[in-house]
């Protein structure tokens, strides 16, 4: 039986001729060229390539010039390691933005909605940057791009709340992450009630923090600001599993 592969994304196709369109990333059948395997070692397998935006695999000897997914080139791999190895001088020294971007990825972080008013508007946004600083006193912090919506509203009001976010709720993180308040209104079709504070929790929120920003706490850190803040109140909802970015990266694909 012959083989194709494909040039863009490296799919291998069995059969007479090259298929219509790729299943992987649509191209059509112009773009495959015959394929032989070469003789491997019994036992080997083929390197595997992971984006580090998107976490498509990609199987070939060398990272696709452009990942067939999402698009970004080939800087954005990263070389998956099947086996456990030791870490050694000579690799600390090839550690690249792309190795650095992979091992970011196995930092545990949630997946949150932060939300704040001004003049009477609300607005919320996802974050991944929230997390507790001290116990007693009860003090957060969260980290926000400088250009949202959200950062202009904590940064003139300074309060907000944090809804945390249950495994199964993929809807919240479309509704309130990939789009901008200012062209959306992202509280007209979620349930919510207004916190002590004033700015809105998620009615089916697993549990909640309200907040309110320390005097002179603000730190630029370049793109984004870090908010430091007193804990004003907050209640576990409900006993369920909390959403965090490796299991929304995962299972992203398949919600």
């Amino acid at each position: 039986m012959k083989k194709w592969r494909c040039k863009v994304c490296g799919y291998i196709h069995e059969g007479e001729n090259p298929p219509d369109v790729c299943p992987i990333c649509g191209v059509g059948p112009e773009e495959f060229v015959p394929y032989t395997a070469e003789a491997v070692p019994a036992g080997a397998k083929p390197k595997r390539w992971k984006c580090t935006v998107c976490d498509y695999i990609h199987e070939g000897d060398e990272a696709p010039d452009v990942c067939p997914v999402c698009g970004v080139g080939r800087e954005m791999f990263v070389l998956l390691e099947d086996a456990i190895q030791q870490l050694t001088a000579a690799s600390v020294q090839n550690s690249t933005e792309g190795t650095s971007r992979a091992a970011l990825d196995k930092i545990s972080y949630g997946l949150y909605v932060v939300s704040s008013i001004k003049g009477g508007k609300l607005n919320g946004q996802i974050s991944n940057t929230v997390f507790q600083l001290t116990d007693p006193p009860l003090r957060i912090a969260v980290c926000l791009n400088k250009n949202n919506l959200t950062h202009e509203f904590i940064s003139e009001t300074g309060c907000f709340t944090v809804s945390i976010l249950g495994q199964e709720q993929f809807d919240m993180v479309r509704n309130f992450g990939y789009r901008s308040g200012r062209v959306a209104d992202k509280f007209a079709e979620v349930s919510y009630v207004m916190g002590q504070n004033g700015c809105p929790i998620l009615c089916n929120c697993m549990a909640y923090l309200e907040a309110r920003v320390m005097p002179g706490k603000v730190l630029d850190v370049g793109t984004h600001n870090l908010f430091v803040a007193d804990v004003t109140g907050g209640m576990v909802v409900a006993d369920r599993t909390a959403l965090t970015y490796e299991y929304f990266r995962t299972n992203k694909r398949k919600m």
